[in-house]
């Protein structure tokens, strides 16, 4: 199988890229918009790089991310070019934030916001629609939970740099919420999965790890991981300080960035003061009865497997953590796996 994957220079892009391209019988294109890292050159704005990109490709694992242009326009020129280049089936990967006010468990037959919904949520949701439009070309939509794991700039990187300012702690009732994290690992397995089960096409599938915890769980387990000190409690009014405060910091930050940005970095953005609350826990029911897929790896097999990585960006401790124990857990840290 001739596999082509888009993005194949961002984080989930890299780590399916090196997956796929151990296994006998893959025979992997990853493209980038820019070449990088030795990759072919796919614009999907571009439709003349369609053609040649997509020459005897028996599937597509579509990861580019970017504005509207890219997720909307660029989600479409790439299903008609795949269909006419003969290929044969195309993985889509969306995501939770489709979904429309989210609360309890939520199957895939949840509601989702619409194609004219303003910003992320309403770019995926209209690529959805047109994944499932499309006609001659068979489509899988995978919908990734928060992914994290080596590489991950933001769900590691930036939470590290948080907790590593000294101003990030856990915020009471305000991070509560479910944080559903997912190990890059299983988002992998899930799209291999998808590319050869025959009961995949047509269908949408949540994708999230085996462990959903409480937020102030994930910063409490982040930060023993990195060696930081215990994180301090704060108010849960502080989360909405914090996003209130940080517009006029960034403005400070363009004439002083010395002076602001150990401050902006353990501010939360508006959209984050909802997440930390949010109760929602997304079921991998579906892909577990129809394609055989669950996720196996959970938060501290996945922080173990991530400690190098952080190690070499400089943001955990030189020195080996023993605070990724389970027996040191408190009961609230982990809910009950699905």
């Amino acid at each position: 199988m001739r596999v082509l994957v888009t993005g194949a220079g961002g984080f989930i892009g890299r780590h399916l890229t090196a997956s796929l391209a151990s296994e006998p019988g893959r025979d992997v294109v990853p493209t980038t918009r820019d070449r990088r890292d030795g990759t072919r050159r796919l614009d999907v704005l571009c439709p003349a790089d369609f053609a040649p990109a997509l020459a005897g490709c028996d599937a597509v694992v579509h990861c580019a991310v970017g504005g509207e242009a890219v997720t909307v326009r660029g989600t479409r020129l790439l299903l008609e070019a795949a269909r006419r280049a003969g290929v044969a089936r195309l993985v889509h990967l969306s995501t939770i934030s489709v979904y429309d006010a989210p609360a309890g468990e939520v199957g895939e037959d949840a509601p989702v916001v619409g194609p004219a919904t303003a910003g992320y949520p309403g770019w995926k949701s209209a690529a959805e629609r047109d994944c499932i439009e499309a006609s001659g070309i068979d489509i899988v939509r995978l919908r990734p939970t928060i992914v994290y794991g080596a590489g991950s700039r933001w769900w590691l990187g930036q939470f590290a740099r948080r907790i590593q300012s000294g101003h990030w702690g856990t915020f009471g009732t305000g991070a509560e919420g479910i944080c559903n994290l997912v190990h890059v690992s299983d988002v992998v397995e899930a799209v291999r999965t998808a590319l050869d089960h025959p009961a995949a096409p047509g269908e949408a599938f949540n994708v999230n790890g085996p462990e959903p915890i409480r937020w102030n769980a994930w910063f409490e387990r982040l930060a023993a991981a990195i060696g930081a000190p215990p994180l301090r409690p704060h108010a849960p009014s502080a989360l909405r300080r914090r996003a209130l405060a940080a517009l006029p910091l960034r403005l400070v930050g363009k004439a002083a960035p010395r002076l602001a940005e150990p401050w902006l970095v353990a501010m939360p953005g508006r959209s984050e003061v909802g997440l930390f609350a949010q109760t929602a826990i997304f079921s991998t029911d579906k892909a577990g009865r129809r394609l055989g897929w669950t996720p196996r790896t959970g938060v501290d097999a996945g922080l173990a497997a991530s400690l190098a990585w952080l190690r070499a960006e400089g943001l955990a401790s030189p020195q080996p953590s023993s605070a990724i124990d389970k027996a040191s857990l408190r009961p609230r840290d982990a809910l009950a796996a699905r």
